[in-house]
């Protein structure tokens, strides 16, 4: 993405909060005038004291004018008669400038919020655009990045996002800090003024050009930081598989080359943002030598006075900070553009097609058909399902079977739309789901999946996930025929027991058998389960079984299922070779039939 673009599209966020902006703007302005009100009030009690030099042995009072802006103000005529009067004077400048901090403060104060205020409303919309992105993601698109990397832009890029913005408020005040600074430089003295500007085109160009440098180091330490999150994730979910095979080595090894790797990129960001604020300072001082030298000659030659000149003096030195800031800060918008470009990756995520057309309708009173018109489905140019067509009576409880990759998953994926068709059509009621809105397609499938997913939250809120009208005594009707809700009233809180991250306090029966419980409560006439008992024991699968069958009653039911004892009574077996029915009916049928589904039968009865 083009870094003008990347600019713009940062603006799009910032620009509903313009508002904010504009007052932190004008609280800058505010304390820009407070500094050059400190400067004038310095610059004029030099000039005032030097006139007082030798005052107490004077009879003869002192006139003096205050705060004179030549051309505009005639300033304030202050007369001294004694050195009392001059004492209670400068107190007086004393107290005006400790009001002027203190009015500074109140304004800086209000500049630092209003835009840090900014950053975290930005923070907070990007991240939940980010989230909305993902979770409507087609499946496809979420498979295709790792799942560190993208914790990684909704968390560590939208940060430094947020920071960005709220270091903008520094950039703000730096900005008309050098405005002020230098119309009041020019105003006073062009000549000394345009000799400070000497060095700025090449401030400019180091800003820029280090910048660039940044830029690139920032983009390898997110996408390092990726890595990072990624082997993290995969370490806690795969502890028992590290700590199996002994790899703990062989993984401390390879998180070291990810954290070196970002350790390195992080030195080189450090190196180039180091380098910047030496180098300002020695151009500043190069720029305030000339300046100092030009000053010195313009007082000798009674074109400057003393006051004037000092002040003069603290206005170079107060223009070239702000810069140095400006300088400091571009260093973080340097890394937010890197993150910015990351994080609009994911918030370009397509969304699911919605199914929704002109004269659509939602699936309702569903019976519970479904039919499979000549359908054929590639991924990455592998064609995964073959020209495929059978159909589905309600209430048939269909198996399909075949090794693993031959696409059995696959097909209960295209039923549930979570993968779109090259070609053909799946109907339900003979309605085609792809003019159906796809809330309405998949309220009317249950999945109970191999991997049992369930959320870290209390047993009801589990069982009740997705159906959140239903009642307390729903979930427990649900329970019981899941088989499920013996187990759950032996908890310390029952149904209000907290199940850990993952189900993690759970046994893998205990969780399946929650999931059918959740499968149950949300009553939809089509069943999908996924290889739902494959990873359960003897006994559990028994349990989970009668659970199963209690779910099925009255749905039509897909069952994928590696173990062939637990299809053998399907009203119709469907076998699937690359992508293909090879074989289709009854187990005794299949079982005369001699073909791959009685070869199946007999490698599980000898294994």
């Amino acid at each position: 993405m083009i870094k003008n673009q990347i600019y713009r599209r940062l603006l799009s966020y910032i620009s509903p909060y313009n508002g904010s902006i504009v007052i932190a703007m004008a609280c800058a302005l505010v304390v820009s005038v407070c500094e050059l009100a400190r400067i004038q009030i310095f610059a004029d009690t030099l000039n005032a004291l030097k006139s007082l030099e030798g005052y107490q042995q004077s009879e003869q009072p002192v006139v003096f004018q205050l705060f004179v802006i030549k051309g505009f103000f005639d300033g304030y005529e202050i007369t001294f008669t004694n050195v009392s009067t001059a004492i209670r004077f400068f107190l007086g400048l004393l107290g005006g400038v400790i009001g002027l901090v203190f009015i500074k403060g109140i304004f800086v104060f209000w500049s630092d919020f209003l835009m840090e205020r900014v950053g975290n409303k930005v923070s907070l919309y990007v991240r939940n655009e980010l989230y909305g992105k993902i979770i409507n993601a087609p499946i496809k698109v979420i498979t295709e990045h790792h799942s560190g990397d993208v914790m990684t832009r909704v968390t560590e890029d939208v940060r430094i996002l947020q920071q960005a913005v709220a270091s903008t408020a520094s950039i703000m005040r730096a900005g008309i800090n050098v405005i002020i600074f230098l119309s009041a430089m020019l105003y006073k003295n062009i000549q000394m003024t345009v000799l400070s500007l000497i060095i700025l085109p090449l401030i400019a160009y180091l800003i820029s050009r280090i910048g660039a440098q940044v830029r690139k180091s920032s983009t390898e330490i997110q996408e390092r930081s990726s890595d990072i999150y990624t082997q993290l994730k995969e370490t806690l979910s795969g502890i028992n598989i590290i700590k199996s095979f002994t790899a703990e080595n062989v993984e401390i090894e390879r998180f070291k080359s990810s954290t070196t790797k970002q350790y390195n990129s992080a030195i080189r960001r450090a190196r180039f943002a180091s380098l910047l604020p030496p180098v300002i300072d020695w151009l500043a001082a190069i720029g305030s030598a000339f300046v100092f030298a030009l000053g010195c000659w313009q007082v000798i030659n009674g074109n400057l006075d003393i006051g004037w000149f000092a002040g003069y003096i603290l206005m170079v030195g107060l223009m070239y900070k702000p810069i140095k800031t400006i300088g400091g800060v571009n260093t973080v918008l340097q890394q937010s553009v890197a993150s910015a470009e990351r994080v609009f990756l994911v918030a370009d995520f397509d969304e699911e097609q919605s199914h929704t057309i002109q004269g659509s309708d939602e699936l309702i009173n569903v019976n519970g058909s479904v039919e499979f018109q000549n359908v054929t489905f590639s991924y990455d140019s592998n064609v995964v399902i073959n020209d495929v067509s059978f159909i589905v009576e309600p209430g048939e409880v269909i198996a399909l079977v075949g090794h693993s990759g031959s696409g059995k998953t696959t097909l209960v994926n295209l039923l549930q739309g979570f993968y779109t068709p090259d070609s053909g059509q799946i109907m339900i009621d003979r309605t085609p789901i792809n003019q159906v809105p796809l809330q309405s397609l998949r309220q009317n499938i249950a999945l109970v999946s191999q991997d049992t997913i369930l959320f870290d939250g209390t047993v009801l809120e589990n069982i009740q996930y997705g159906s959140n009208k239903s009642t307390r005594s729903d979930v427990m009707n649900a329970a019981i025929k899941a088989n499920a809700d013996t187990f759950i009233k032996k908890m310390s809180n029952g149904y209000d027991t907290t199940i850990g991250e993952a189900g993690g306090y759970l046994s893998g029966g205990e969780k399946q058998r929650i999931s059918i419980a959740r499968a149950i409560l949300k009553d939809a006439p089509i069943l999908v389960l996924d290889e739902a008992t494959s990873s359960l024991d003897t006994q559990s699968e028994a349990i989970i079984q009668e659970s199963l069958s209690n779910l099925m009653e009255g749905r039509t039911s897909f069952v994928i299922a590696h173990r062939l004892t637990t299809v053998m009574g399907a009203d119709k077996i469907m076998v699937i070779s690359d992508g293909k029915i090879a074989e289709s009916g009854t187990h005794d049928s299949l079982i005369a039939n001699r073909g791959i589904y009685s070869k199946l039968c007999e490698q599980q009865i000898f294994a």
